[in-house]
């Protein structure tokens, strides 16, 4: 098992196109060097996203990690004033999961649990240590409805 990883138990990075919308900003907290919980929060053109997802690293042996995870999040908004669902960001959010009365309302209030696959390589020594990326893919399902869609993520991070 890496010496990284039984050191590194706090991380904080971005996430883009996933579970938290078209940007957002996650903590994760290593609480075993396999296994941790993200905490993140985001969004997209209107409307904000929170959640969480417990991850496990399949490999600890080598920078290049893959990874499994699964997670709740929330998308909302605040505002129940009409808007242009065209200028919905990322535009699944309205195509698969938000019903006629919500666009023609202007809600949006979804609860969806998802399933991750990634992989992600972290600089486990050297002068970029600590620093790493990751690419996912996702699928999100509708709480209430079980509408779904697939999506992936890019994202950075940095483990102190």
């Amino acid at each position: 098992m890496s010496e990284f990883w039984k050191t590194r138990k706090m991380g904080v990075g971005i996430a883009t196109a996933g579970s938290y919308g078209l940007m957002g900003a996650v903590v994760a907290i290593h609480f075993h060097p396999q296994w941790n919980v993200d905490l993140g929060y985001g969004g997209g053109s209107h409307f904000n996203a929170f959640g969480f997802r417990i991850k496990k690293l399949l490999l600890m042996s080598s920078p290049l990690n893959p990874y499994i995870g699964v997670g709740f999040t929330r998308w909302q908004r605040s505002s129940s004033r009409p808007f242009n669902t065209a200028d919905v960001s990322p535009g699944y959010v309205v195509s698969e999961f938000l019903e006629e009365t919500e666009r023609q309302q202007g809600l949006i209030d979804e609860k969806l649990v998802h399933g991750t696959l990634g992989l992600q390589y972290t600089f486990t020594e050297g002068a970029w240590k600590g620093y790493g990326f990751y690419l996912e893919a996702l699928l999100l399902t509708s709480v209430e409805d079980f509408d779904s869609a697939p999506t992936g993520s890019l994202g950075f991070n940095y483990f102190f």
